[in-house]
C-alpha cells in the first residue's frame, strides 16, 4: 500500500480492526491479581509500548515498557507476562526476546501465521490489512489494540466507536493546515518533535516517520526534559511540531516566538494561532492511547506533503537491513 493510501484508509481500517481485537478480547484471560506486565517492541511499536505503559498503570495494572533488545538482553523471567507488538510478527529483535523469556506471553501482530504468533500462548490479531511501507494503518491499529487491551484487563471500558469517524474529520480538517507550512518545514535544518504522557508516541513515531517518508533531520523530545536544554538551539531555522493540551500549550506559543513555524497538534479549543504558529484542534476522545491515534494523523500528513515537495514517493528505504525482518534477503 502507498504511504497517501495508507493515511486515506485509517478510518475504515480503524472500524474493521477494532471488531477483531474485541472478539478476540472474549477470549483473552484475565490477569493474576499483582501480576507485572511488560509492553514489548521495537521502532514503532516501542513507541507505543512506552506511551501504554503509563496509561495502563492509570488504570491501576503493573505494567512497564521495554525495548525489544532490553529484554532480548536480560533473559528468564522479567514479568509475569509480557505483551509483544509487532504488525509483522517478524521484527528480528522481539522474536528473539520472546524466545529468551518466560511467563505468559501474549503477541499483538497482523499475521496470525508470523513466526512471533507461534512463540506466545496466545495472539489478539489486528486484521488491519495492508500497511505502507511507512507504517499508517498498523501503527495505529496497535494504538487501538493495546488500549483495547488495557482497558479489558482493567476491567474499566471505554467507548472507542466514535473513533474512525473521528480520525476521517481529523485527515480532511488538517490536510490545508499542514500544506499552509510545509515550505518552511521543507526550508528547516531540523524538525523537533515534542509531547508528553500518552503522546510521547506521538513525538516518538512521528520524527521517525518524518526521517522515513521525507528524509528529514528530526529529533524527539518528552516536553519537560526539552525545557532543561534541548531548546537551546532554537532559531527560525528550526521547525517545531507540538502535541498536547498541558504544558505544551505554552511551549508552543515560546518556541514560535523564537522564530520557529511551530504546528500545536491539541484538543485544546481556546489556543489562538498566529504567525508561525498553526494550531491543528482534535475532538477528545474517550481514551488518551485514543487521542495519540489521532495525533499521529496531522504528522502522516506533513510527512507525505513533506515527501512530495521533495520529489520523494516514501515508498521504501534507501538502506536496506537484511538482519530486521526474519524471512529478508
Amino acid at each position: 500500500m502507498r504511504f497517501p493510501d495508507g493515511i486515506e484508509a485509517q478510518p475504515e481500517v480503524l472500524r474493521t480492526s477494532a471488531a477483531s481485537v474485541r472478539g478476540t478480547l472474549d477470549h483473552i484471560a484475565p490477569l493474576d491479581e499483582g501480576a507485572v506486565v511488560a509492553l514489548v517492541g521495537i521502532g514503532a511499536s516501542e513507541h507505543v509500548a512506552r506511551s501504554a505503559a503509563p496509561v495502563w498503570r492509570r488504570l491501576g495494572l503493573r505494567a512497564f515498557a521495554l525495548s525489544a533488545t532490553e529484554l532480548a538482553d536480560a533473559p528468564g523471567r522479567v514479568a509475569d507476562v509480557v505483551v509483544a507488538m509487532s504488525e509483522s510478527g517478524r521484527s528480528t529483535e522481539t522474536v528473539a526476546a520472546l524466545e529468551s523469556t518466560s511467563g505468559r506471553r501474549i503477541a499483538i501482530t497482523n499475521f496470525a501465521d508470523s513466526p512471533l504468533a507461534g512463540l506466545v500462548d496466545e495472539v489478539i490479531a489486528l486484521e488491519s490489512g495492508p500497511d505502507s511501507p511507512v507504517y499508517t494503518t498498523g501503527y495505529t491499529a496497535t494504538l487501538q489494540a493495546i488500549g483495547l487491551l488495557g482497558e479489558h484487563w482493567a476491567g474499566r471500558g471505554s467507548d472507542w466507536s466514535a473513533l474512525p469517524d473521528q480520525a476521517g474529520r481529523v485527515i480532511a480538517d488538517a490536510r490545508p493546515l499542514v500544506d499552509s507550512v510545509v515550505q518552511r518545514f521543507d526550508e528547516a535544518r531540523i524538525i523537533d518533535v515534542v509531547g508528553s504522557g500518552a503522546s510521547l508516541t506521538t513525538a516518538g513515531e512521528g520524527a521517525l516517520l518524518l526521517r522515513e517518508a521525507a528524509r528529514a533531520l528530526t529529533a524527539a523530545h518528552e516536553t519537560h526534559n526539552y525545557l532543561h536544554g534541548p531548546m537551546e538551539p532554537l532559531d527560525p531555522s528550526v521547525a517545531c511540531v507540538v502535541v498536547g493540551a498541558g504544558r505544551e500549550l505554552r511551549l508552543a506559543r515560546e518556541v514560535s516566538d523564537l522564530g520557529c513555524c511551530t504546528l500545536l497538534v491539541t484538543t485544546d479549543t481556546d489556543v489562538e494561532g498566529g504567525d508561525g504558529l498553526i494550531p491543528i484542534r482534535l475532538p477528545e476522545p474517550a481514551s488518551s492511547l485514543a487521542r495519540s491515534v489521532l495525533e499521529i494523523l496531522p504528522l502522516q500528513l506533513l510527512g507525505w506533503s513533506l515527501a512530495s515537495r521533495r520529489g520523494l514517493r516514501a515508498d521504501g528505504f534507501r538502506y536496506h537491513q537484511d538482519d530486521i525482518k526474519l524471512g529478508s534477503r
